[in-house]
């Protein structure tokens, strides 16, 4: 287990101004045992070009005819069949990693009970800066998810893990079908993610292990609203499908689910209104914090109230978050 081979997946799609420092960013990992799939989506660009320029026989290029991000899954899939590791990571086409993201992630699966191991993500523009990073969970004690789905209890009301730091272990992946994203969901690592909340356990690492980069064509920027929409619903379909004894260790009931769920839409907004602000799309961010400004929890009001003032001001909130902590904004 010192040096586990790491498969490593990365769905692309017209990516190629990025694609370069995203592989460069791999082949510069401190930990040498990985194996990366590319699997492009019938990109338009250059992609192709740019990936066989990589001599690397660690690396494979897999194309097929364009499926969106409707079977994101499905493409992610296509990857996981081509490779062999025990340990799984999915890498975007325009994000990067830092140096030390396998070496420090890969020890923590020499603990059997684990199947799922997560950390910090910061947030980058077009040009590698970072301008923020995404909150980490709120409560850690619940994140090991000991006993196997107390983690529930969080992750049914907040999809806080960042999918580009996430590494899993391959065993329970394949024992749930491999990266999930039933009809009508635009991702796949909500649904995976609580899946495997019902295999294993979950570890957290207080350090930054990916940059994820925001930039106008991401999947995620152009249809952020519309993915809020669909995990709220299908975080309570997932639980109405729970054996009961899972149910009620997540602490939850239905009717109490369905009122946090209410109130996880609306905070929803507010992370959509934030993204908003780093792109300068300052009446989009205001419409998202007024429907955040609906939320019963006073927190998030109040953060709406503190966003609607950023979009009059043309400011975004990470400097408050960097001034008064990591927490400020969670």
């Amino acid at each position: 287990m010192d040096y586990p081979l790491v498969s490593i997946i990365m769905p692309a799609y017209n990516h190629a101004r990025f694609m370069r420092r995203c592989m460069d960013s791999l082949l510069a990992q401190t930990y040498p045992n990985w194996e990366l799939a590319v699997v492009d989506d019938g990109s338009t660009d250059n992609t192709a070009e740019i990936v066989k320029s990589y001599r690397d026989p660690r690396i494979q290029y897999v194309y097929q005819e364009n499926r969106g991000v409707k079977f994101l899954a499905a493409t992610i899939n296509v990857g996981l069949k081509e490779t062999r590791g025990e340990l799984v990571t999915m890498f975007p086409s325009d994000d990067m990693w830092p140096p030390h993201r396998l070496e420090v992630q890969v020890p923590i699966f020499r603990d059997p009970a684990v199947v799922l191991c997560f950390g910090r993500q910061l947030l980058i523009d077009e040009n590698d800066n970072v301008i923020g990073e995404t909150p980490p969970p709120a409560d850690l004690t619940r994140v090991v998810n000991r006993p196997v789905g107390s983690v529930l209890h969080d992750l049914l009301v907040s999809n806080f893990i960042p999918e580009p730091t996430v590494l899993i272990r391959r065993k329970p992946l394949e024992k749930i079908g491999g990266y999930l994203q039933p009809p009508g969901l635009l991702a796949e690592d909500y649904p995976t993610q609580l899946a495997l909340a019902l295999e294993g356990e979950f570890r957290y690492l207080d350090i930054p292990l990916a940059h994820y980069r925001l930039h106008q064509t991401q999947m995620t920027r152009i249809h952020s609203s519309k993915m809020v929409e669909t995990d709220v619903a299908f975080a309570m379909e997932f639980f109405r499908a729970l054996d009961p004894e899972i149910q009620q260790r997540s602490g939850w009931t239905e009717a109490s689910l369905a009122r946090a769920l209410l109130d996880r839409l609306r905070a929803g907004h507010f992370g959509v209104g934030r993204r908003a602000l780093l792109a300068a799309e300052w009446k989009n961010a205001r419409r998202h914090f007024l429907s955040a400004l609906r939320a019963s929890n006073p927190k998030t009001k109040a953060k709406a109230l503190l966003g609607i003032l950023c979009s009059f001001l043309h400011r975004d909130m990470e400097n408050i978050a960097t001034l008064f902590g990591r927490a400020a904004l969670r």
